[in-house]
């Protein structure tokens, strides 16, 4: 039994029945109704980039599969000889007023997307059409009973609270204000202000990615976002509960995620900041139960999130149900740790790779052009960089942080002038935010 059809959850399914050894079946608890799609892009979707069936994970079609758009309610009264949880992580929702939607899942995108274009039906700007995202789940044997719960809560709430917002503005003249200054804030705020709405960024914390970027780099990305019609308010704490709100027809909440583990908590599961497992996956508390993906947490190596943590995740748990008493060797870990889309503002590109805010060694600062490079050292050897501006280097950056035994130039500095290479580190859209 798998529960969750994220990343983690669907590459646990495709693993499984490509594994020729594989003789059980599968019954497979999406949570969300419609097909599995990868959540890291649906600020495209709100960009107008790709309409929602573009971002769709691959269809699984096997007759030892049933796929059922209900979540597992519950552990306890659940039949299987393995469960893997990959129930993903739940957005931080601040004290809110009734006119704000969180931003974590395909509901929620077409709650926003509703109230800034009417009523949405997968049309994107400037005409696209694609599916709706809905009814198309894997083509096992597909259980029949409707969906319960499985949209975002915020977005359920929110398509009553923003029905009378309807008539205020549409298109450029609607305002939006995005709550949180993290990378899917900065990339919302983005989205939306490349398709003309004007939008309002507000961030409690002293800097923009103020978790990734030293002040200097968030102040210069303040700047070309504010160059690109974005307002933009640090060290504010917005919420009902401060009596701080925006002005706004409509409030994005993008304040974080906490790992969702309320059904591993409810059957009695070791839970740390995540759902405690080792290094194959397996609980702490139940060895037939794994977790991986955002809600999982390994013992001596913390929660690790992000798309490769959930995939290599799932692949060694699934190595782990098979019998496996060696399990893969992990592979090369890319030293990619954030890079925005942001959809075509100038200035506004960030790269990190390594350990974010790691102590610079070398920096180079362009107040005119708002570029700022940043490079960490280990003696001679780069440890960690930080892009702001300008990421033409974060390629060269990659390769070099990633081989440190590699012969590197004779002056380090070099590499922040490096020209973009094509490497799949850049380049998959699953490595970013």
């Amino acid at each position: 039994m798998v529960a969750g059809a994220g990343l983690a959850g669907h590459e646990v399914v495709r693993r499984l029945l490509a594994d020729p050894a594989f003789d059980g079946t599968i019954t497979w608890h999406a949570g969300e109704p419609g097909h599995p799609y990868n959540r890291v892009l649906l600020t495209d979707l709100l960009a107008g980039r790709h309409a929602p069936k573009a971002i769709e994970l691959p269809t699984l079609r096997d007759p030892r599969l049933t796929y059922e758009t209900r979540q597992l309610r519950n552990i306890a009264g659940a039949e299987f000889d393995h469960l893997v949880l990959a129930t993903g992580a739940e957005p931080v929702i601040p004290p809110v007023r009734g006119n704000a939607v969180a931003l974590r899942t395909l509901a929620d995108v077409r709650t926003i997307l509703a109230e800034l274009d009417g009523d949405f039906d997968g049309r994107m700007p400037g005409g696209a059409r694609g599916g709706s995202g809905s009814g198309a789940g894997p083509a096992g044997r597909k259980n029949s009973e409707s969906s319960r719960g499985g949209s975002s809560g915020m977005a359920q709430i929110g398509r009553g609270l923003l029905s009378g917002f309807g008539n205020r503005r549409h298109g450029g003249n609607r305002r939006v204000a995005v709550i949180g200054g993290g990378p899917l804030g900065v990339e919302t705020a983005c989205a939306l202000a490349s398709r003309g709405v004007r939008v309002e960024l507000v961030h409690r914390g002293p800097h923009l990615l103020s978790r990734w970027l030293d002040a200097e780099s968030g102040a210069l990305l303040a700047g070309s976002l504010t160059e690109a019609g974005i307002v933009v308010h640090c060290d504010t704490d917005v919420s009902a509960a401060t009596g701080i709100w925006p002005t706004a027809d409509l409030v994005i909440l993008a304040c974080g995620v906490q790992p969702r583990v309320a059904l591993a908590r409810a059957a009695g599961l070791p839970i740390g900041a995540g759902i405690l497992v080792d290094t194959s996956g397996r609980s702490l508390g139940d060895e037939r139960i794994f977790a991986v993906g955002d809600c999982a947490e390994t013992i001596g190596v913390g929660a690790a999130g992000g798309a490769l943590a959930a995939l290599d995740g799932a692949r060694r748990a699934v190595a782990a149900i098979g019998g496996a008493l060696v399990l893969p060797s992990l592979p090369a870990v890319s030293p990619l740790r954030l890079r925005l889309r942001t959809y075509d503002i100038p200035g506004a590109d960030v790269a990190v790779l390594g350990r974010p805010r790691a102590e610079a060694s070398i920096q180079f600062t362009d107040q005119r052009r708002r570029t700022r490079k940043v490079l960490a050292l280990d003696g001679d050897v780069p440890v960690a960089a930080a892009l702001v501006g300008d990421v033409t280097a974060a390629a060269a950056l990659a390769l070099a942080i990633a081989r440190p035994t590699a012969p590197a130039p004779l002056s380090p500095a070099a590499l922040l002038a490096s020209p973009v290479l094509a490497s799949p580190v850049l380049t998959s859209p699953l490595l970013t935010s």
